[in-house]
């Protein structure tokens, strides 16, 4: 009987016909998803602020019930407001990565 032999350790880096199909399959950069994928995935610190009046606390967490949003993200609109280059916050949220 012939024996068979199997070589199953394919070797696609070396092979000069896959670099040509991956460089063809390779996703294209998005400039305008690029800020919004580096933000999502960027690593998460605390932010804080010395101790403020508790007057100030109190407006600016009734502001934010009063929009409906969260304090962060009513911290991300006066942020705009004050022309921070900041994309929704849909697209920089971390938990939908």
């Amino acid at each position: 009987m012939a024996k068979v032999s199997v070589n199953l350790d394919d070797d696609l880096d070396g092979d000069d016909s896959s670099q040509k199909l991956k460089a063809m399959t390779a996703p294209l950069p998005s400039v305008s998803r690029s800020k919004s994928f580096a933000l999502k995935d960027a690593p998460r610190v605390q932010f804080s602020f010395t101790n403020v009046p508790e007057p100030i606390k109190n407006a600016f967490a009734e502001e934010a019930k009063k929009r409906g949003v969260t304090k962060k993200e009513l911290l991300y609109e006066c942020l705009r407001a004050g022309g921070i280059d900041i994309p929704s916050t849909s697209e920089i949220d971390g938990r939908r990565r």
